[in-house]
Parts: structure tokens; C-alpha cells; sequence
């Protein structure tokens, strides 16, 4: 049997086994007898008073002051980051995220005085109130 006599006789295989396998299996189909019509309860939420959902609290922004003499501002919230800037201790920043490394170690984003954005090591800093916050900080 040469290989053209092969392949048309698994096609014709393929197909038999293709048709034979696609008829409806019994009791799935739908039958004429039932149409039994189901009664569904309509409730009335027009008289119902709904209570607003309350808006969320406003949380004050959160300032950090550096505590280390100086501390990288990195690219990434990582280590091995790149380090874009550089800031002092006891300066202040605006936290404008958060992140939390695979250590579990707490990372600062924050805008410097040279308008870079950029991630800080959390555990150089302190949280401040923003009572605390000068009117010269950034």
C-alpha cells in the first residue's frame, strides 16, 4: 500500500469516526413535552429605602523626615535599583506611594527638590505629622 492509499484511508477513517461521534446524546435534547413554565417571585424595591454608600474618609498625606545623614533615591522600590538622587537627613517629602520588597521591607516614593521621582528605603525615615511639616518642604 503506497503512501497516497494510507493517508485516504485514514481520512476516510477520521471522518467515519468524526460523524459517528456527533449525534445528540440521549436525554439532552430538548423534547416537546416539556414546557412547564416556572414562576419567579418579583420583588418590589421601588417603596425600599437604600442607604447611600458612605464616602471614604479623607487620610491626610503622608510625610516622612529623613533620618540617615544621606539615603539614595532609587528607580525601583529595590536595592539593586539604580540610584537616581540622593537626600539628607531631616528632609521632608510627601509619600506619593507605597511598596513592600520581597523582604518585606517598607519602600518610600517621593519628588525630590530636583524634580525627580524616585523610591526611598522606608526604615531611614520617620512618619510626621503634618502639623510638623515646614512650609519650606517639598
Amino acid at each position: 500500500m503506497n503512501k497516497q492509499n494510507r493517508l485516504k484511508s485514514f481520512l476516510i477513517i477520521l471522518v467515519f469516526i468524526l460523524l459517528t461521534g456527533c449525534r445528540p446524546i440521549e436525554g439532552l435534547e430538548p423534547s416537546e413535552e416539556s414546557t412547564e413554565s416556572i414562576d419567579i417571585p418579583v420583588v418590589d424595591t421601588t417603596s425600599e429605602e437604600v442607604e447611600p454608600i458612605p464616602e471614604p474618609e479623607e487620610r491626610d498625606a503622608l510625610h516622612v523626615q529623613i533620618i540617615a545623614d544621606v539615603l539614595n533615591v532609587r528607580e525601583e522600590a529595590s536595592i539593586n535599583s539604580a540610584i537616581v538622587d540622593k537626600v539628607k537627613e531631616d528632609d521632608v517629602f510627601e509619600v506619593l506611594d507605597e511598596a513592600v520588597d520581597a523582604d518585606d521591607q517598607v519602600w518610600y516614593m517621593i519628588k525630590t527638590d530636583r524634580d525627580i521621582f524616585g523610591w526611598i528605603f522606608g526604615a531611614y525615615s520617620i512618619a510626621i505629622d503634618d502639623e510638623d511639616v515646614a512650609d519650606t518642604s517639598n
